[in-house]
């Protein structure tokens, strides 16, 4: 497949075969293999999140609180794992169950990279940049921020090359941001 489009559709209709399609999630794995000629070789796990509540009307189980987080200590407790710890900038870092589940394993966040969304959405007046100087939460490598495609540019199918440009531009006008690494 070269059509992002289509790479959508197949990893939709793979998600519905393995998980049905009202929205359970299920351990067992969908692999995409993506071939490149200027990129290393990576295995790359996307795990659901903690769900502490199942979904009105989804075949959501009512310990999925406890299944989301046995998956995601499952695949991040081997040493050899990179930890992409996501976590919204506009809550309290303190509160993250990402970060939480990643200390147990990685308590000295060696091998653990903090990932900040969401910082369109912080208050006024509220800064970053304690967080991205590592002031809060130390992490070894630190953290980086990204600003993600909207829902409704989900919906609108904005294109990731224009998320891109997007994000670039969020991060140049910035008032604090800009003059950040």
């Amino acid at each position: 497949y070269t059509d992002f489009q289509e790479v959508k559709r197949k990893i939709e209709e793979k998600t519905n075969e393995v998980a049905g399609s009202n929205k359970n999630i299920v351990n067992k794995p969908i692999t995409l293999t993506v071939y490149s000629n200027d990129c290393p070789t990576l295995t790359m796990i996307d795990l659901p999140g903690i769900t502490r509540v199942p979904m009105k009307g989804s075949d959501q189980p009512e310990d999925i609180e406890k299944i989301t987080k046995e998956m995601t200590k499952y695949y991040i407790k081997d040493p050899r794992t990179i930890i992409l710890c996501v976590a919204p900038a506009n809550q309290d870092l303190t509160t993250s169950d990402a970060i939480q589940l990643a200390r147990e394993v990685d308590i000295e966040g060696e091998r653990t990279l903090g990932v900040l969304t969401k910082l369109d959405l912080m208050d006024q007046g509220t800064s970053i940049l304690p967080t991205l100087k590592n002031e809060i939460i130390e992490l070894k490598h630190g953290y980086i921020a990204v600003k993600n495609r909207s829902q409704a540019e989900i919906r609108e199918n904005k294109r990731v090359s224009e998320a891109l440009e997007t994000e670039r531009r969020y991060f140049e006008e910035h008032r604090e941001l800009r003059a950040y690494p």
